[in-house]
């Protein structure tokens, strides 16, 4: 990835488009906490792995490893990364759109 040392804070299936993603920088603690008046207890899970309940009051802190993650790239780190981001979320990418069909018709199509 580009060289900028940071926590990408990433809201996961937010139930509303408020919710962005937040660059904090990399020498802070991020603390979420369950407040004490929550109606319910809540279930976090890590890299999509076991699932672990919170209780109220219960908070988990998120902090940068003090060990980057070594990766292998084609050519360097910021042309492979930006290059995997536009492939996997289409940047400048125009789909040729196909001619209706028949069957296109009769199910409202056209």
């Amino acid at each position: 990835p580009p060289r900028c040392p940071a926590i990408l804070f990433t809201p996961v299936c937010p139930h509303s488009l408020s919710f962005r993603p937040v660059v904090f920088p990399n020498d802070v603690t991020l603390v979420v906490k369950v407040p004490e008046d929550a109606r319910a207890a809540v279930w976090v899970s890590f890299d999509g792995r076991n699932r672990v309940q919170l209780s109220r009051g219960d908070f988990v802190s998120i902090t940068s490893s003090a060990w980057a993650v070594p990766t292998l790239n084609l050519e360097d780190s910021t042309v492979d990364w930006f290059r995997s981001a536009t492939e996997c979320l289409r940047w400048n990418e125009r789909v040729v759109q196909g001619n209706f069909s028949a069957d296109d018709k009769e199910m409202g199509g056209g």
